[in-house]
């Protein structure tokens, strides 16, 4: 049985009882379905099918390392914003050609252990990241290779705390910038520009939004091509939310229906990056009750 069921009013976690695992290892708990994971991974990699792409599971969502080194084996990438998530996701198993590291303020000390790994990409959110980038590869005598973070000025319609690309919003550089970026990185011999990318915003359940910000992207694309910049990836981001009651999910099927048309027929390979969306349905909390009480007409557990 995938994922959670009841069994004769006993509450299982791909066929297992919870409360065998609570006796096994106390509570409070975390438990999570193998099972939902991997069916959740497999359903956003089929939807994108159509194109070359990576699956790069977002580490922020949930950075347990049997949980990473499940979605390694599945052949997952990873998309990580500190040291500690990306120290976690090669020490689970990702290959570091696989993980992308986003994430403002990257200390020295990550940009340090970012062109260490060689990395698939390190997502810059400035001209000055860049540069620092550029400094660290030439003191480890190496080559880096960067993408783009940019700003398309798009509202994800979710909450207004967690939109990440407006304009004034402080994420990325405005998307109207980058081909002047990419210009001035060429000279830079220690950092090679294979990418761009654009995150929105979190719990994100309309699919135009995300449409919109692929569309721009490809359009970005197409002209840094014709001015001769060889980009290899594409990144669109994740954000992808889970639907609370009376909201309709956003489902990966909807999700690749709406940014694949966009991107189809580029020479380069899209990245997106779920996280909350591959994890959050497949985990409980199991807990126990300690005491139950009623007082003032109320029954408290």
């Amino acid at each position: 049985m995938i994922g959670f069921s009841r069994d004769n009013g006993e509450l299982t976690c791909d066929g297992g009882p919870l409360s065998a695992i609570a006796r096994k290892v106390g509570t409070p708990a975390y438990v999570y379905s193998a099972a939902l994971i991997e069916e959740s991974f497999r359903r956003f990699d089929a939807a994108f099918a159509p194109v070359a792409h990576l699956v790069c599971y977002a580490a922020k969502a949930n950075s347990n390392g049997t949980l990473l080194a499940k979605l390694a084996g599945l052949g997952a990438g990873a998309d990580v914003v500190s040291g500690g998530e990306l120290r976690a996701s090669l020490e689970s198993g990702f290959s570091s050609d696989r993980i992308v590291f986003s994430g403002v303020g990257k200390t020295v000390a990550e940009i340090r252990s970012a062109v260490e790994s060689g990395l698939l990409a390190i997502n810059a959110e400035s001209e000055r990241e860049i540069e620092k980038i550029e400094a660290e590869a030439a003191r480890q005598g190496k080559t880096a290779r960067v993408a783009l973070r940019v700003n398309p000025d798009i509202d994800a319609r979710s909450h207004p705390y967690i939109s990440t690309g407006r304009k004034h919003n402080k994420f990325g550089v405005a998307i109207d910038l980058a081909p002047a970026i990419f210009r001035k990185a060429r000279g830079f011999p220690h950092v090679r520009m294979t990418g761009i990318q654009a995150h929105i915003g979190s719990q994100i359940l309309d699919p135009q939004p995300l449409a919109d910000a692929a569309r721009d992207l490809a359009r970005l694309a197409r002209d840094l091509a014709a001015e001769g910049h060889e980009l290899s990836t594409l990144d669109v981001g994740g954000g992808i939310g889970l639907a609370g009651p009376g909201e309709k999910p956003l489902t990966p099927e909807t999700y690749a229906a709406a940014v694949l048309p966009h991107v189809a027929g580029l020479p380069m390979t899209v990245l997106v990056e779920p996280g909350r969306a591959i994890v959050g349905p497949a985990g409980v909390l199991v807990t126990e009750v300690l005491d139950v009480k009623k007082s003032s007409g109320k029954l408290f557990v």
